[in-house]
């Protein structure tokens, strides 16, 4: 392979509906009405679903919060935190830049250290669209054998 070229792992539709039954079940026994987007690496939208109830909104959102942990390689939640160390600038700017969402609910899936795809969950508090998110990210690594 030239070093012009790079290859990129990425989740397959197969592994990210087993992600997306897992977290819908948690946001089932949960009592949760959400909205759930997975990508690919590449940030491609490759499954997603709308539970009975969910906010319309939350549709948007959880592909944002996907979009965000995929393009950053970290969870969504890790923003508030960081935006307190930047400029001023930095932070009331970046919020308003279209597709972030700065907020709990989006989820990288990481292989080998890699990005293979994230998952944007909403519907509920950001507390619990995180427990839905980890609930996916859990079946990815438990299925991938990775710690």
């Amino acid at each position: 392979m030239t070093a012009l070229l790079r290859q990129q792992p990425t989740i397959t539709l197969r592994l990210a509906m087993q992600a997306l039954g897992a977290a819908v079940d948690f946001a089932e026994q949960a009592g949760l009405r959400v909205s759930l987007a997975i990508l690919d690496a590449s940030g491609q939208l490759i499954h997603s679903a709308h539970m009975d109830g969910a906010p319309r909104p939350s549709q948007a959102i959880a592909l944002n919060k996907a979009l965000t942990a995929a393009g950053f390689g970290v969870s969504t939640s890790v923003w508030q935190e960081r935006l307190q160390k930047t400029s001023a600038a930095v932070r009331e700017g970046l919020p308003l830049q279209p597709q972030l969402a700065l907020f709990g609910g989006g989820e990288p899936f990481l292989h080998d250290g890699q990005v293979i795809g994230a998952i944007g969950v909403s519907g509920a508090s950001e507390a619990m669209d995180g427990n839905c998110a980890g609930a996916a990210v859990d079946k990815v690594r438990e299925l991938l054998g990775a710690p």
